[in-house]
């Protein structure tokens, strides 16, 4: 977190809308939107939602608005005071971490040993303080062989710092602490179940029965969606969690596998008896398969680049359809070819023939959040629930 995404939040809060916080601030409309998104994470929080051409402020964000504007307000003081140093503020962000290892040095008395005390290299920590002093334009630390002190203006800026970082801990505590409790709704995003016989619709309906349980606090809210769209609100903050068809490692998620599906190539009753290579017949028959927004449609371009052929562009004979009833039916019905999980076709659509493709093609299914959510317990307990 920064000082810039919490005087953008505070100026949303206060605007209630987006466009009139980016012109307040005179930063762009998408810069302003994530900055406040970034809040809503770290406070694991909904701040407000879309109504016309403005925003609707949740009871949250009238209950914390006070404290978080207070802490813009310090912002602002720490740039320089003035109302218009908002401005100043809202673009040159100053990493929280940053100003904790400030007064961790100051502590210290000497940065040599804070930064044996924070665990960092000295030089890094160096580097860290000159560009903290450069972006606020004065010199904070005077170094001398006996180790370091404030300046004056380094001492009105650590009791700026220290009330700042308190605020923001008291917040962010209060929302750790409330999120198990008060979780009124965790919102878990998947993507849409290709079936009821799929693993992810047996997952699903697996949770939902164990969520019921007395013991489990709060509720559960379920949006389906491509894994694309859902990896994109789960960075947003309006998700906490994601099932996906797809790996979860890096583009800032973390996230547990939790099973595996067998694809198959599909086709109309009697594909299975005269299909050779099921790659060649993809190649050359029309074919219907999701967009490039989902998991199941990655696979297929391995699937392409497997047998050397390009899956960086869309074949002419592929149409690309975000919905597996219309696939299912162009299948079944107009003799198209597609590439569907094996359980949720196979011996459950009737006028369907699959045939499985090698598990290496094996589509996962993971669990994910976003990193430096702590959520690593709750969504364990998922797994505990789901394989229950």
């Amino acid at each position: 977190m920064d000082t810039a995404a919490l005087v953008i939040c505070d100026s949303v809060l206060r605007e209630a809308s987006l466009r009139g916080a980016a012109r307040a601030l005179g930063r762009p409309v998408v810069s302003v939107a994530a900055a406040f998104r970034r809040v809503e994470a770290a406070l694991a929080v909904d701040l407000a939602f879309a109504a016309g051409p403005g925003l609707t402020l949740t009871f949250e964000a009238r209950r914390i608005g006070p404290d978080l504007q207070r802490l813009a307000d310090l912002a602002a003081a720490l740039a320089g005071g003035a109302e218009d140093e908002r401005r100043r503020a809202a673009v040159r962000p100053l990493s929280l971490l940053s100003l904790r290892h400030f007064l961790d040095t100051l502590d210290a008395g000497s940065i040599r040993t804070a930064a044996r005390r924070i665990g960092v290299g000295q030089p890094q920590l160096t580097r860290q303080l000159a560009r903290l002093e450069e972006k606020l334009g004065t010199r904070l630390i005077e170094r001398g062989a006996g180790g370091c002190r404030p300046t004056p203006a380094g001492d009105r800026a650590a009791v700026l710092i220290a009330d700042l970082l308190a605020g923001w801990s008291a917040l962010t505590g209060t929302a750790a602490r409330d999120f198990r409790r008060r979780i009124a709704t965790l919102r878990l995003g998947s993507v849409v179940p290709l079936g009821h016989e799929s693993r992810i619709a047996r997952m699903l309906a697996d949770l939902v029965a164990a969520w019921r349980r007395p013991a489990r606090p709060g509720h559960l809210m379920l949006k389906s969606a491509t894994a694309e769209e859902l990896i994109s609100e789960l960075k947003a903050g309006r998700l906490d969690l994601v099932l996906i068809d797809m790996a979860a490692a890096g583009a800032g998620l973390d996230g547990i596998e939790i099973g595996r599906s067998r694809l198959a190539v599909v086709g109309p009753a009697g594909f299975r008896d005269r299909c050779g290579d099921p790659v060649e017949a993809l190649s050359r028959e029309p074919v219907a398969v999701p967009s490039a927004r989902s998991g199941l449609r990655r696979a297929v371009k391995d699937l392409f680049e497997a047998a050397g052929v390009r899956g960086d562009q869309t074949p002419a004979n592929f149409t690309e359809i975000d919905s597996i009833p219309v696939i299912v039916n162009l299948v079944r019905e107009h003799g198209y070819l597609s590439v569907l999980p094996q359980l949720s076709v196979d011996g459950v659509i009737d006028g369907i023939d699959a045939v499985a493709l090698p598990a290496a093609f094996d589509l996962p299914i993971c669990l994910a959040w976003a990193k430096g959510r702590d959520l690593a317990s709750l969504a364990a307990e998922i797994v505990r629930d789901i394989g229950s």
